[in-house]
This record gives C-alpha cells, structure tokens and sequence, in this order.
C-alpha cells in the first residue's frame, strides 16, 4: 500500500524539452501568437490553437529539424491547427446549448457586435485572395499580421526577399479590389 506521499496528486510535472526547441518555440511565440490572434479573433482561442501547435512541432522537432526551411514547416503546422480549431469549433457548435436556454449565459452587447463590424469584409477578402493566390494572401498576412520584414517573410515561405516584396503588394492590390477599397496609387511599405 503506498502512503499519501507516494500517490499521485493529479498533477503533472513539466516536461523536459529539447533545449533548441524551448529557444526556437520561445524566439518565435509572438510571432505565432499574432498571426493566430489575427485569423481566430479571440485571444484565448489563438493560444489554444498556438498549444496545440507546439504540441505537433514538439512531437515533430526532428523533422522540422531535417527541413530544409525549419520556420516554414512550423508555419504550416500552425496554419493547420488553425484550420483544425475552425473545424473542431464547427463540430462541438451543433451540440451546444443555445444562449437562450441557459439564463446565466453572456449574451453579447451591441458593442461587441460593432467592435468586430470592420473585420468581416477583411476577413472576407482574405479567405477569398487565398483561394485565388495563397502565396500572396500569406505574403499579406505574414507582413501585415506578424509584421515580418521582407527577409523573414521570404525566409518563412521559400522565397526571395523580392518575391515576398512583389506578393505583398499585388495581395494588398487584390484586398483593395476584393474590399470594393479605392485604388491609392501607391505602393508598399
């Protein structure tokens, strides 16, 4: 019989990381963070996404490792988890309980609603610029989301500084297009 010392208390002792992992995930984490803030809107959703995540760059370190571009496989893997939170979230939405069966639930003010009012048609045209032109919609979001200088965006997808450059602005062309936004004749950063 073991005493109460040796039982288990429910909780978990932190796990030990590879040292280069803990410095690449803790150098790049804001970056993360924002690019997921930015597409779920939520905080506590981007660092949910953001976790789960880490939890696959983790588990696929040594990949990531071996990967000729290391930043844009972990973009990839959180661009997928993001995608993963929309379609978990759209899952778990037909099992829940209405706000107006529970008399205790926050239903939103009219505020929260006009906070959000200017993002729909951004968010609009940027899931419809990245089925016409991933690569620049990407570009776009990596400059104006994580606000990346050219290099790193050019470092994160496999492109030239130039490239990276020429995408953002032909993306922020087609936003402009896309939004119904006067064309500014000018050109990018």
């Amino acid at each position: 019989m073991t005493n109460a010392d040796e039982q288990d208390s429910g909780l978990i002792e932190p796990a030990d990381l590879p040292t280069d992992f803990e410095v690449f995930f803790a150098r790049h984490k804001s970056e993360f963070l924002r690019i997921a803030g930015a597409r779920l809107r939520d905080p506590h959703d981007a660092d949910e996404a953001l976790m789960e995540a880490a939890m696959v760059m983790y588990r696929k370190w040594p990949r990531i490792l071996a990967h000729a571009n290391p930043i844009a496989l972990a973009h990839r893997i959180l661009d997928s988890a993001i995608i993963d939170f929309y379609r978990r979230r759209a899952r778990t939405t037909e099992r829940e309980i209405t706000h107006g069966e529970l008399a205790y639930a926050d239903v939103p003010t009219a505020d929260d609603l006009l906070l959000l009012r200017g993002h729909d048609r951004l968010d609009r045209a940027l899931a419809d610029l990245d089925q016409r032109a991933p690569l620049q919609a990407g570009c776009v979001r990596l400059r104006y989301l994580a606000e990346l200088d050219f290099a790193q965006i050019a470092t994160r997808l496999g492109i030239t500084p130039g490239a990276a450059r020429t995408n953002v602005h032909l993306g922020l062309k087609k936003l402009h297009h896309l939004m119904g936004l006067p064309d500014t004749g000018e050109g990018d950063t």
